[in-house]
């Protein structure tokens, strides 16, 4: 009976032992995958790696070999080309001293940061504002700077898993607008490029014709007043006035609904006058899908 037990003791060490040659044999593989990503980075891209392609490497594994790997890696002689460098907003990347030199990385770091000043503002502007953020505003955060080379930059940020958030929307100027969709969606920042223009006949016009193209619907006019378009009442019936009478909006046309008396407006392009003219009963028999697609 006692040997019994002490086998049992001998069992759990072995057991034990092998658990150990697990996480040694795991730790070495994940700091191979990241040191061969960090270098080919910097000798084939000349990029930095940032912190997260380490937690990425390592996402199935225990959080015991996620340190394993952090505390093991700087002293293993056959990684001492691996550096870190921190920016100023704490930042991790890491580099191969053996591709890049260590003023590159310091300046490859500062560009880093840019891009995570430009993401923040963008996500700011969108989250406490709801927003768009005009290109000329991102310019302004570094007026000493070439705006050549700020949209460089901002090119290589579209490429970033972390700035996929960060989308472009154009107005019909021509106007280039940035938003994060986390916070705002495609649809309302497209409404949001078109009220930038300061032109009423053509947001109108425009959004009009998008309804009845995506959904297809016709829209009550009402919806033009709202904050989104922030066109005043007494401001509403003329410009529309101005749209149906404008040769470029030829196709959008007026409704009324014959008991509410509504106004309701929709594009001949998109719609046949019939079925505008059902949809837009149906809305006024459900008022809460009234404007509902907007937002």
């Amino acid at each position: 009976m006692y040997q019994g037990l002490e086998t049992g003791v001998e069992g759990r060490q072995e057991v034990e032992t092998a658990d150990e040659i697990t996480v040694k044999e795991q730790v070495a593989e994940v700091m191979a995958k990241f040191a061969h990503t960090v270098r080919s980075n910097s000798k084939k891209h000349g990029s930095l790696t940032p912190g997260e392609m380490l937690t990425l490497l390592a996402k199935d594994l225990p959080e015991s070999i996620h340190k394993a790997v952090r505390t093991r890696m700087p002293n293993d002689a056959a990684y001492r080309d691996i550096k870190t460098i921190m920016t100023s907003s704490r930042q991790t990347f890491f580099y191969s001293l053996a591709h890049m030199s260590a003023t590159d990385a310091e300046a490859k770091g500062r560009i880093e940061e840019m891009k995570h000043i430009i993401a923040e503002k963008i996500r700011r502007d969108s989250r406490v504002t709801i927003s768009l953020t005009p290109l000329n505003a991102i310019y302004a955060l570094w007026p000493e700077m070439r705006t050549v080379k700020i949209c460089s930059i901002m090119n290589e940020m579209q490429a970033q898993e972390c700035y996929r958030d960060v989308q472009t929307v154009s107005a019909c100027s021509g106007a280039l607008y940035l938003y994060s969709d986390r916070h705002i969606t495609d649809k309302y920042a497209v409404l949001l490029a078109r009220t930038a223009v300061n032109d009423t006949c053509t947001t109108i016009a425009h959004t009009v014709r998008e309804e009845s193209r995506i959904y297809p619907r016709p829209i009550n006019i009402t919806a033009f007043t709202s904050q989104v378009f922030g066109i005043p009442h007494a401001s509403l019936e003329p410009c529309i006035v101005r749209v149906l009478n404008h040769p470029e909006f030829t196709d959008i046309r007026k409704l009324i609904h014959p008991e509410t008396q509504a106004v309701y407006l929709y594009s001949n392009q998109y719609m046949k006058e019939d079925h505008a003219f059902s949809v837009m009963k149906w809305l006024e028999e459900t008022p809460s899908k009234r404007n509902a697609s907007l937002f």
